[in-house]
């Protein structure tokens, strides 16, 4: 016996941020940051000052505050923290990222 293609989905990723919601946590949190809210992680060693910047390294630091809202498997929903779905492969695409970004502005 097979088992369905929309259970396999869910058990994938169920266990890992998806694309869209690594974009969307990012773009929350920065938007926050640009707003005024406090960095959660400690600023005397980073870099660059940009909120995106900041809240790539929050999320790789695992420090923010954020669940995701999924259905869960018998037709409810269930709250995940986003801590909890960083993968090894999440956490080395962000680093990457970090690494690319130019710091010399020339401003």
């Amino acid at each position: 016996m097979s088992i369905p293609l929309l259970e396999t989905y869910r058990r994938v990723f169920s266990q890992r941020l998806t694309r869209f919601e690594i974009a969307r946590v990012i773009g929350i949190r920065a938007l926050q940051l640009a707003m005024g809210s406090p960095p959660l992680i400690d600023m005397t060693s980073v870099k660059v000052y940009d909120p995106v910047y900041i809240a790539i390294l929050e999320l790789i630091n695992g420090v923010l505050p954020m669940s995701i809202l999924r259905p869960s498997g018998v037709g409810g929903h269930e709250l995940v923290p986003v801590n909890k779905l960083i993968t090894p492969e999440i956490r080395k695409y962000l680093e990457s990222i970090l690494a690319s970004w130019s710091t010399g502005l020339g401003i």
